[in-house]
């Protein structure tokens, strides 16, 4: 039986459920189930939507180990949804004219067409979701994000910096 002395102090659990990070992870997990539940009748993942976005966004093809590091994966972990892909009709994959050795991946134009019902698709659910917030409560909430991924950039930065 611990004594007083050696007990460990245990933080107060209503403060902890109050912390920033867990809140964001909280709406995070709530948004992205309400997303999900929206595309569920496209038939549409997260996984198989962000390469889509990301080729609409580019507006050219781009090469699978660069639309891997855009979307924060590993090459091997994309190459199962770009088939998936390929096989719908959403992409076409090809030798990279620069690089014979690299893989270059292209919206077809059905792909095209499913990335913009996807932006279609993301206003309206995200409209949604913020329908009872005021327009400058929206505006300080993206800046104020926007400066914690500018700040997770830093951070990042500064891990790649040597010693």
């Amino acid at each position: 039986m611990p004594t007083k002395s050696s007990a460990v102090e245990r933080p107060d659990l209503a403060q902890a459920r109050s912390r920033f990070g867990l809140l964001l992870g909280s709406v995070y997990r709530q948004w992205r189930r309400q997303v999900d539940l929206g595309f569920r009748e496209m038939g549409l993942t997260d996984a198989t939507r962000a390469p889509l976005l990301q080729l609409y966004v580019h507006e050219q093809p781009l090469r699978q180990k660069d639309l891997a590091s855009n979307l924060s994966l590993d090459t091997s972990s994309l190459v199962r949804v770009l088939a998936q892909l390929q096989e719908a009709g959403l992409i076409d994959c090809g030798s990279d004219p620069a690089d014979r050795r690299s893989k270059s991946i292209a919206l077809t134009d059905a792909g095209r067409a499913t990335a913009a019902r996807i932006v279609a698709k993301s206003i309206e659910i995200e409209n949604v979701i913020l329908a009872d917030l005021a327009p400058d409560e929206v505006e300080v909430t993206r800046r104020t994000l926007q400066k914690i991924a500018q700040r997770f950039d830093a951070l990042a930065a500064q891990a790649r910096e040597p010693g």
